[in-house]
């Protein structure tokens, strides 16, 4: 039986007086704002692990029953599911494979988590920076000649860490990536956080785990259309990882009171995205991103490579990209996911339709007849192209250490004690425990800075 089926039949049939957690008791009481914004049912759905109900922590029924079928659509050995988003996913491989003072090789665009895996497990990073594209200001696909020249300065690397898409949408060759690390017997972890969607649709690229990842962890929540933060965590079949060691971690990481509604909300996704109609939906979504690029103006330049194309970042001729941000937020009550003066990035996904594409165009085209020129050629880049990386504590021990704020004006040479993340690109500047230089302190926009 599926956990949607037996939640429903939980509480059409069953009359129990419920004396557990959480205290609403299927919503016999809902705060009225609550209740306004949630309706009743969500209530009805969000119980602790009562009589004949699976949990997360050792699922022994419907819980795993329902991970054997993500397991079978995903071609997996084991699929878990993450009710606290990728980034538990991401702590749990760590967790699984590293141990205190183990070498970790990480893409320095990484999301923010694998720092924070790094302080719990103790590990210790190899920071690399992938290429960057200075035309658009953002960083390429992790090279494979690069994976391979730090496997030969560093012998005892554990597990190799790396975002594909991006958050940008561009992909590295996995595939490549996975034999280099078979060949160094290097486990290789892939943050596919946005990738959620690649299993299902007629994209370019397939997903990690089809080409060789060991972990791969998607989010379904940013572009497959499930309630935020729902995510999944995958280990291949081809991998020697053990199921139990990622179940082990993830119980150390994850509430013991996981969120039924949101298990419920993973299974309908899933399912639908599997479906006829979810693939054809998805394959629909294309060929309007697809029809929406080529209708744009010439002055109006499309990212496009090796990169996911639900993913639309735009540059414009001889106009600032955040003047254009800034106009679509107030007049056309359109959000981009992020702007700079070099380009705009639009993240589409499952919820995005025709209609909304198609309103966006007709607000770009009406913008750039309205706005004078700023320049005579397309902007240049507008952030740090390459991260300065001199570390002088491991990550868990620069997080246990005391620190001071001082002026960031007299930080040259100092330690952070922060994390410092421009955002966009999201890409750390400074982590604790690295040596801050004068290339830094230009793009630390706050007067202070914490210091150890």
């Amino acid at each position: 039986m599926s956990i949607i089926k037996k939640i429903i039949d939980y509480y059409k049939i069953d009359n129990s007086r419920l004396f557990t957690t959480p205290s609403h008791s299927l919503g016999s009481f809902i705060v009225p704002e609550a209740k306004e914004i949630l309706g009743s049912k969500y209530f009805k759905a969000d119980f602790s692990e009562i009589e004949g109900f699976d949990n997360l922590r050792d699922p022994k029924n419907t819980i795993k029953n329902l991970l054997g079928i993500l397991a079978g659509i995903y071609d997996t050995k084991a699929t878990f599911i993450l009710t606290n988003g990728s980034t538990s996913g991401i702590l749990a491989a760590m967790f699984s494979l590293l141990q205190d003072g183990d070498k970790v090789l990480i893409a320095r665009n990484c999301h923010i988590s694998v720092y924070n895996g790094l302080v719990l497990t103790g590990a210790c990073p190899v920071w690399f920076t992938p290429k960057y594209d200075s035309q658009w200001g953002i960083y390429k696909g992790v090279e494979t000649e690069d994976i391979e020249k730090y496997f030969l300065q560093n012998e005892d690397i554990k597990a190799l860490v790396i975002t594909s898409p991006t958050y940008e949408g561009l992909f590295s060759n996995i595939q490549d990536i996975s034999k280099i690390c078979s060949k160094y017997k290097v486990k290789l972890v892939v943050d596919e956080a946005h990738g959620a969607l690649l299993n299902f649709g007629k994209f370019k690229y397939k997903p990690a785990i089809q080409l060789g990842a060991d972990i791969a962890i998607q989010s379904l929540h940013k572009t497959a259309g499930a309630i935020n933060p729902a995510a999944l965590l995958h280990i291949s079949k081809t991998s020697d990882i053990s199921p139990e060691c990622l179940q082990n971690a993830l119980n150390l990481i994850n509430t013991t009171s996981p969120s039924y509604p949101l298990i419920a909300d993973v299974e309908a996704t899933v399912k639908y995205l599997n479906s006829k109609n979810g693939k054809s939906h998805i394959n629909g979504l294309l060929k309007e991103i697809n029809d929406f690029t080529n209708s744009l103006p010439d002055s109006i330049r499309v990212y496009s490579g090796n990169n996911d194309p639900t993913k639309i970042l735009l540059q414009f001729k001889e106009r600032n990209a955040m003047e254009i941000a800034e106009i679509l937020n107030t007049k056309y009550r359109i959000e981009e996911e992020y702007s700079t003066e070099k380009a705009l990035l639009f993240i589409t996904g499952i919820g995005t339709d025709k209609n909304k594409l198609n309103h966006l165009l007709t607000a770009l085209k009406q913008i750039l007849k309205t706005i004078s020129n700023k320049k005579d050629s397309w902007l240049s880049a507008c952030y740090l192209p390459k991260t300065l990386i001199e570390t002088k504590y491991l990550p868990r021990n620069a997080y246990k250490m005391p620190k001071k704020t001082i002026k960031k004006s007299e930080s040259e040479g100092k330690i952070c004690g922060e994390c410092i993340i421009k955002y966009p690109p999201g890409i750390p500047l400074l982590l604790p425990g690295e040596i801050i230089r004068k290339e830094h302190i230009q793009y630390i926009e706050n007067d202070y800075i914490q210091i150890i």
